[in-house]
């Protein structure tokens, strides 16, 4: 598992190469919901979103051996991206496995960082065939989510939370394989126990939500969802499942109009430029603003990378 210390140790490891994301507070999602709502804004963060955290941390922990020899990963981009700025930081070539339908934008964002792209398969298939490629070429495999050095780095989101709000009430953090919400909830309910952390999937790619119904992973249907970084089928071994047991309190599905409906709201009432995973939190919000009201809210904004073409592309969809 993963400690408090280990996230406080990432962060001494990896802070002169990220930033303290602010936190803003949103008058519109406030009134809306009657409640006190704060955005954490991870698409502030070098590279667009919080990966780079995680990513940071574990390359800066490999051994020499490994970092001679190089990595590579999995991604639908923000991964990718994280993995591909700091293998360049350190010196370490990286190849990164890239979904067939995701985003070109992201592709040539990684490829202008110096990775190397390997565009074989679709969103299911990226991981394992990623680890199949690492065994073959003798490269370290570095998972977007199920490692502990990965959630160890995504869990400084939460330390910088706990010291930049005094008090709140609710977490709320967007699910894809779960390292964000594990790293977020080890660090929040150690240092403020009271607090409520709440997971969001796509209702359409609905994995986690399903495996923390049912006490372990599961397979679920997926379709084609506006929120891209949280689709892909998750590795059935991944520590994830059992931090989050342990430490979140509910996951909330959200339909695909409440993100399409947050991409746009963030746009046009807080001028940001959300890609739809990063939105997902934002959604429940909208789609259930009732268990909020009264609270103080942080919504954990992932990433933003995307752009402002595609989200106005995706409001005149409305």
């Amino acid at each position: 598992m993963v400690s408090l210390n280990q996230i406080l140790e990432a962060r001494e490891r990896i802070g002169s190469l990220t930033q303290m994301t602010p936190v803003r507070y949103s008058s519109y999602l406030s009134e809306l919901s009657n409640a006190s709502v704060y955005l954490k804004l991870e698409n502030e963060q070098i590279t667009g979103s919080f990966k780079v955290r995680g990513a940071l941390n574990r390359l800066m922990t490999l051994e020499s051996d490994a970092i001679a020899r190089g990595v590579i990963t999995a991604s639908t981009g923000n991964h990718g991206l994280g993995v591909a700025f700091a293998a360049k930081e350190l010196g370490i070539n990286v190849q990164v496995v890239f979904p067939k339908e995701a985003s070109h934008t992201k592709r040539e964002r990684m490829e202008q960082a110096g990775a190397k792209i390997i565009q074989d398969v679709g969103y299911a298939d990226i991981e394992p065939y990623a680890r199949k490629l690492a065994d073959e070429r003798g490269l370290t495999y570095v998972s977007p989510y199920n490692d502990p050095e990965i959630i160890a780095g995504a869990g400084t989101v939460g330390l910088e939370i706990v010291e930049q709000l005094d008090h709140f009430d609710s977490v709320v953090v967007p699910i894809g394989g779960g390292g964000l919400i594990s790293g977020i909830a080890i660090a929040i309910k150690s240092l403020r126990p009271g607090a409520e952390i709440i997971g969001v999937q796509s209702e359409v790619s609905p994995e986690v939500y399903e495996s923390w119904l049912a006490g372990h992973w599961v397979d679920a249907e997926e379709s084609d969802s506006f929120a891209q970084g949280l689709m892909g089928g998750v590795e059935p071994d991944s520590i994830t499942l059992d931090i989050i047991q342990e430490r979140v309190d509910r996951i909330d599905l959200v339909h695909e109009e409440s993100i399409l409906q947050a991409i746009r709201l963030l746009y046009e009432q807080d001028g940001l430029v959300i890609e739809g995973a990063g939105a997902a939190s934002t959604a429940d919000l909208l789609q259930r603003p009732d268990q909020f009201s009264g609270k103080k809210v942080v919504i954990v904004i992932s990433g933003g990378n995307i752009s402002r073409a595609d989200v106005l592309s995706l409001i005149n969809r409305q």
